[in-house]
């Protein structure tokens, strides 16, 4: 991971250990020469795929890991669903109160320093990540300050009236939920008109209000992308943030998998072809949406994806794959 900043925080890191502290646990860590993040012996991730929730995050962590050099995988605990190996929702949920040590347990043991002296990481792809403002707290509250420097977020995007229906699909549909797609998105848009009247216009975060459903909301919300990354911007500065798209990946897997690799490790150089895993089926509803549905929701989302565009075409520091224009958020806009 060749980089001036990376080689500094090294330097200083390699020399002595230091602990972090995080409620009752005592956990020791190191940073390698080569930049390899050591937690309580474990390769805690300093890398993570924030989301978005059903825009194929899954898919793309599967070629990080499966591709890119150095990149590997978590496990599940016993007990814990399989998932649990590429998606911990640590910093997200009340697991966190358990401390980094029970975190550090997803993960492989840390290489030897002779056994492996090139750079190795680990990647947390929890998709709802980029949709909790809690989770940036946690990061800089938890990981030592040596660590922070070296945190690496990759975002993959998709037109959020498809990922609306997706998220319909997986969530409702599949559970106790309204069955009919036009039916759900009424209650649902009732719902949000309703917290704007009581709350203002800002979906995100998610107004903390009895005049605000809170699931729904949080669903209809997680589009609202540019709100979500000028928060993370803030918070991490923009250098730190690839972006993506689920276009731009179905259509370019190898250059958008290769521009990845590049960002996290300073080579495009992949171990093998990026495999364009086939579960990024699995976010696609086959049969569509209504027409009329789609339209209410291009209105809807129109104003926010246009400040989307608008902030990521003038961000010089983001990197970009393949580029800003070729995400799509102008068909996005198009499409209202």
């Amino acid at each position: 991971m060749p980089s001036a900043l990376l080689a500094a925080a090294a330097a200083t890191s390699s020399q002595a250990v230091t602990n972090v502290t995080h409620g009752r646990s005592l956990v020791a860590h190191d940073i390698s020469r080569a930049g390899t993040f050591c937690l309580g012996g474990k390769l805690v991730p300093l890398t993570f795929l924030l989301g978005c929730q059903r825009c194929g995050s899954n898919s793309l962590y599967e070629d990080i890991v499966g591709s890119i050099r150095g990149a590997r995988s978590g496990h599940a605990l016993r007990g814990e669903p399989d998932y649990y190996a590429r998606e911990q929702h640590f910093y997200a949920t009340d697991s966190w109160s358990r401390g980094m040590g029970f975190y550090a347990d997803h993960f492989p043991e840390c290489p030897g320093r002779n056994a492996h002296p090139q750079y190795q990481f680990t990647v947390d792809a929890t998709p709802a990540y980029l949709r909790k403002p809690i989770v940036a707290d946690r990061l800089q509250a938890t990981l030592p300050g040596a660590a922070q420097p070296l945190l690496k977020f990759v975002v993959i995007l998709r037109d959020p009236a498809l990922r609306l229906y997706a998220y319909w699909d997986a969530f409702v549909l599949s559970g106790t939920g309204v069955k009919n797609f036009d039916n759900w998105l009424k209650v649902a848009m009732d719902a949000v008109r309703e917290c704007q009247r009581n709350h203002g216009d800002d979906l995100w975060p998610p107004p903390d209000t009895f005049h605000c459903d809170e699931d729904t909301i949080e669903g209809v919300a997680a589009g609202v992308y540019h709100a979500q990354l000028e928060y993370w911007f803030k918070r991490f500065g923009p250098k730190r943030f690839l972006l993506t798209s689920t276009d731009a990946y179905e259509e370019d897997t190898q250059r958008v998998v290769k521009d990845v690799s590049h960002f996290l490790t300073g080579s495009a150089e992949l171990a093998s072809p990026a495999r364009h895993p086939s579960n990024i089926d699995s976010i696609k509803v086959f049969g569509g949406m209504s027409s009329d549905a789609r339209t209410k929701l291009g209105r809807f989302y129109q104003p926010h994806n246009s400040k989307l565009l608008h902030l990521l075409t003038h961000q010089t520091q983001v990197t970009f794959s393949p580029s800003v224009k070729q995400l799509g958020v102008q068909g996005w806009i198009a499409g209202g």
